[in-house]
């Protein structure tokens, strides 16, 4: 069996792009972003002490708005950046610095972006701001003058929310697709603080996208992705359909991918896909088995590229499924490697990718000494590399069909399994059939467990072999005998689920549920 990785790095460079030159020499929340003929930005936010003392946030403000110590940065100056560079990331130069008064974070975190006329646009959190004036829905900015100035262009979407813009894409046909977080807006009887929620909500704290089909004039939306799920930062990309493949990663409760499929300017999302092997059992015991990364970008050949924090890389050669460790990429081992974090990724052609982020990590202001959690100066760096494809894993598919007692209408529970390799059969691999019964352990019609969890609480395997037609027969001949109607079973057939055969794509049938007792014993006429 071959186990030599299907991609590799190459030409790997780090390339510090930003050192703040006043105390206390923190700039972070990097935002990558290409512009027109060959040019590149990256925005992003940088905090210093003024020459001049700046008033302290309320202390009811700074306990309303949730702020551990070393967080509340009222009495900093804080500074919306962005650097441009013309000649392939070799070199930056400034090109817009706009003041802000914050209690905590600008909240620039991805969302910052340039129109194919030349415009800037920024995202931003003014939740934290100090100006109360400002609302906390009107989250975004243009500059039409090359950042010189900034308009807000005021309420942005429903005033019940606060919004906490993350990530600004342009797709191919200059669509622009942003994602917005949407909490409850809070300082109300209900909700009186940040930190605070309705005990009996399911998904309050709601991932949504807003789409502009005119160079960002006007917005439409928001759509609701991830299925309720509690999740504030997501990464996509735009397949060669049309259709946007979704990442959410592994900070959140559910790891996976979902497909929001598209119909001209309608996009309808589909279902929140776990990622294969990440589980977590019911007694609270976490397994990982493999990283769902939070920046990710679409390089030739089918390929994704990703990166979580602080600089960890990961691909995937099935669109998400299942993603593995990038070979050839350094792995940060010290403080003084973590280069990248909260990383922002795009893809620049020719198998080439960029991610760029911050040295250091979320970390508060504070004058402490000890390295292992402050780092003095947060720099900004970004990581360029070079991806080969050095081999296709060829994709499989299984098919299951419940054998039919010929002339009759009767089905036992036996079954004929074909796994096919790009369509043809593929014989002598090994198929694992899982079943459950109803009434026992494995067995769950509503979804309470995972496919996982399922798979270790109960349940049978049968491990059967494909023949040179690439068929396997199971036969479940004890459930021929039960009389009970509505008895049932469940089952999934799997194959190469670990991905220990780096050759092929990992398969899985559907989820079948089934009669035990569906037979008719009056022959066809």
């Amino acid at each position: 069996m071959e186990h030599k990785p299907a991609v590799e790095v190459v030409e790997f460079e780090s390339r510090c792009i930003y050192e703040p030159q006043r105390p206390p020499y923190y700039a972070c929340w990097a935002c990558l972003f290409p512009g027109e003929h060959g040019r590149w930005y990256v925005a992003f936010e940088e905090v210093s002490r003024p020459e001049k003392p700046l008033s302290k946030s309320p202390a009811e403000l700074t306990y309303a708005i949730g702020l551990p110590q070393g967080y509340d940065k009222s009495q900093f100056l804080m500074e919306a950046v962005i650097i441009e560079s013309t000649d392939e990331m070799q070199s930056w130069h400034e090109v817009s610095r706009k003041g802000y008064r914050f209690h905590h974070t600008v909240g620039l975190y991805g969302g910052s972006g340039r129109t194919r006329n030349g415009k800037f646009l920024r995202f931003h959190w003014p939740v934290y701001c100090f100006d109360r004036s400002v609302k906390p829905n009107e989250i975004l900015e243009v500059s039409e003058d090359d950042g010189k100035t900034w308009i807000n262009k005021g309420s942005f979407h429903d005033a019940h929310f606060t919004g906490y813009p993350h990530r600004l894409r342009m797709l191919r046909d200059g669509t622009l697709v942003v994602c917005v977080p949407l909490w409850p807006r809070f300082g109300t009887s209900e909700r009186p603080i940040r930190a605070s929620c309705n005990p009996y909500a399911v998904g309050e704290y709601s991932m949504t996208l807003f789409f502009s089909f005119d160079q960002g004039q006007s917005w439409e939306g928001p759509l609701p992705i991830y299925a309720g799920q509690r999740v504030s930062e997501t990464d996509f990309v735009e397949l060669p359909s049309g259709d946007l493949l979704f990442i959410n990663n592994s900070i959140f409760a559910i790891p996976g991918r979902q497909l929001i499929y598209r119909d001209g300017n309608h996009f309808t999302p589909g279902p929140l896909e776990r990622a294969r092997g990440n589980t977590c059992m019911p007694d609270g015991e976490s397994i990982n088995l493999n990283t769902v990364p939070e920046a990710v970008c679409l390089i030739d050949d089918g390929i994704l590229v990703g990166c979580m924090r602080p600089g960890h890389y990961y691909f995937s050669d099935d669109l998400g499924q299942m993603w593995h460790p990038l070979p050839g990429s350094p792995q940060p081992k010290s403080v003084e490697s973590l280069q990248v974090y909260q990383p922002s990724m795009c893809y620049l052609g020719d198998g080439k990718v960029a991610c760029a982020g911050h040295l250091g990590f979320d970390d508060p202001i504070t004058n402490t000494e000890d390295e292992t959690r402050f780092i003095k100066r947060h720099n900004l760096h970004v990581h360029l590399f070079k991806v080969n494809n050095l081999r296709k894993t060829k994709e499989t598919t299984i098919l299951v069909e419940r054998n039919r007692v010929e002339g009759f209408r009767r089905w036992p529970n036996s079954y004929t399994l074909t796994l096919l390799c790009e369509s043809q059969p593929l014989p002598e691999k090994e198929l694992e059939f899982w079943y459950a019964e109803q009434g026992r352990a494995g067995y769950d019609s509503f979804g309470k467990f995972t496919f996982e969890q399922r798979r270790e609480l109960g349940g049978k395997r049968i491990k059967v072999r494909t023949d040179a037609d690439g068929k396997a027969h199971v036969n479940l001949s004890h459930l021929d005998e039960v009389k009970h109607t509505h008895y049932s079973y469940q089952f999934v057939v799997l194959f190469n689920a670990d991905g220990t055969d780096s050759n092929y794509k990992p398969a899985h049938s559907c989820h079948f549920e089934q009669y035990a007792n569906w037979a008719l014993d009056k022959p066809l006429e």
